[in-house]
C-alpha cells in the first residue's frame, strides 16, 4: 500500500488534480458571466417595455386631447342643422408634440350606410333597408372592386338581417344559430344591433374580400358603413359616399348619382342641400320621375319616404393617430353632437 505521506510532511498533488480546479474555476467565471449578460438583458427588457408603457399613455393621452378638441369643433358649429363637406377639415390636422406626433380625422358617421337599420327599434325586419342594403352592397363590389373574385354573395342583406333580428327563422338565403354552431368554433348569432363594424366578419359565408371592401379603412378612405347605436339613424345626403346614395331606390344608378355628386362638388363653401325635399326634387328630376304613371310616381314616393334622409349630422367619427417614440396608438371615437353638448358614445384602439 502506498501511503501519501513521507517523513518530509505532505507529497504534490498529481497534475491532473490541479488541472481540475483550473476548470472549476472557469466554471465558476463564465457561470457569473452568464448570469451578469442576462441581467442586464433582462434590465434592458425591463428598461424598453417600461419606455413602451409610458409611451402608449403619453399617446392615448394625446389621443383623447384630439378627440376632445374635435368636439370643441362641432359645438362652435353655428348651424348644426345642416352639415355639409366644406365644414369639416378636408386635409388631417396634423401637429407636432415632444417626441412625436398627432394626425387627426373628422368625418361624418353618417355619409355612411347604416348596417343597423335593417331592423327597426323592436329589433324586427325593415324590408326597405334589407333591399337598400343589398343594392348598395352590390354596388360596392360590382366591376372588380373588391379584389379577383368573380361572385360575392347575393344574399349579404338576408345574412347580416339575421344576425341582427331577434328572432331564429332564418331569412331567404339568410343563416341562424345553426349555421354558426357548425364552425370549427362555435358561435351564435347576436340578435341585436352590432356594436362595431368588425362584426361584419362574423357573418356566415363572408369571404375577406367583401368585408374589406365594406369595412377596411385606410388614413384617407374610410369605411362605407357605420355601426352607430341607434334606430333608425339617418343619411346626411350633403356628405353621403355615392354607394350610399345608389342605395336609395333601384333607378338610382350611377350616372344620377354622378350628377347629383357634380352638384355637390359646385357647393364646397356651402351645403349643396338646405332641405331634404330639394334632394329629392333634384334626385326626381334625375330619374326622369314626371314621365311614370301616377301608380309608379306613388310607389317611389312610398319607398323614398321610408329612408330616413338628413341634410345635417349628429354623429361623427374622429380618428386620432399618435406616434410617440417607437410607439403608434390610432384611436377611433365615436361621437354624438346635441345642440349644447358633445356625448362619446363608443372608443375603439385600432378597429371601429
Amino acid at each position: 500500500m502506498i501511503s501519501r505521506f513521507s517523513h518530509k510532511g505532505w507529497l504534490p498533488l498529481p497534475v491532473r488534480q490541479q488541472g481540475i480546479a483550473l476548470v472549476t474555476a472557469l466554471f465558476i467565471f463564465s457561470l457569473v458571466t452568464i448570469a451578469a449578460i442576462a441581467m442586464a438583458e433582462r434590465q434592458v427588457l425591463d428598461i424598453r417595455r417600461t419606455e413602451n408603457l409610458l409611451h402608449y399613455d403619453q399617446a392615448y393621452m394625446y389621443a383623447l386631447g384630439a378627440e376632445a378638441w374635435a368636439g370643441q369643433l362641432l359645438l362652435k358649429d353655428p348651424d348644426k342643422k345642416v352639415d355639409h363637406y366644406g365644414e369639416l377639415p378636408e386635409e388631417p390636422l396634423v401637429v407636432p408634440v415632444d417626441g412625436g406626433s398627432i394626425v387627426g380625422y373628422i368625418r361624418d358617421a353618417t355619409a355612411r350606410f347604416p348596417v343597423n337599420n335593417l331592423i327597426d327599434d323592436k329589433g324586427k325586419k325593415s324590408e326597405v333597408y334589407v333591399n337598400a342594403f343589398q343594392r348598395f352592397f352590390n354596388d360596392v363590389v360590382s366591376g372588380g372592386k373588391c379584389g379577383e373574385q368573380e361572385s360575392f354573395n347575393p344574399d349579404l342583406a338576408s345574412v347580416l338581417l339575421d344576425w341582427l333580428d331577434k328572432n331564429e327563422t332564418p331569412s331567404v338565403g339568410g343563416a341562424e344559430d345553426p349555421a354558426y354552431l357548425s364552425h370549427e368554433l362555435p358561435y351564435r348569432t347576436a340578435n341585436h344591433r352590432v356594436a362595431s363594424i368588425s362584426e361584419l366578419r362574423s357573418l356566415s359565408g363572408i369571404i375577406a374580400e367583401e368585408y374589406n371592401c365594406l369595412v377596411v379603412s385606410t388614413g384617407d378612405s374610410p369605411p362605407l358603413v357605420n355601426a352607430i347605436p341607434a334606430a333608425d339613424v339617418a343619411i346626411n345626403v350633403n356628405t353621403a359616399f355615392p354607394e350610399v346614395l345608389q342605395s336609395l331606390h333601384n333607378l338610382v344608378d350611377a350616372a344620377v348619382v354622378s350628377n347629383l355628386m357634380e352638384v355637390r362638388s359646385e357647393s364646397k363653401d356651402e351645403a349643396p342641400y338646405k332641405t331634404v325635399d330639394k334632394f329629392l326634387d333634384d334626385l326626381k328630376d334625375e330619374i326622369d320621375f314626371n314621365s311614370k304613371t301616377a301608380e309608379e310616381r306613388n310607389k317611389i314616393d312610398a319607398a323614398l319616404k321610408k329612408i330616413k334622409l338628413s341634410v345635417g349630422s349628429q354623429y361623427f367619427e374622429v380618428t386620432s393617430i399618435v406616434q410617440i417614440g417607437r410607439m403608434q396608438l390610432t384611436l377611433i371615437s365615436l361621437l354624438k353632437r346635441d345642440e349644447k353638448k358633445i356625448s362619446t358614445l363608443r372608443r375603439s384602439i385600432g378597429v371601429n
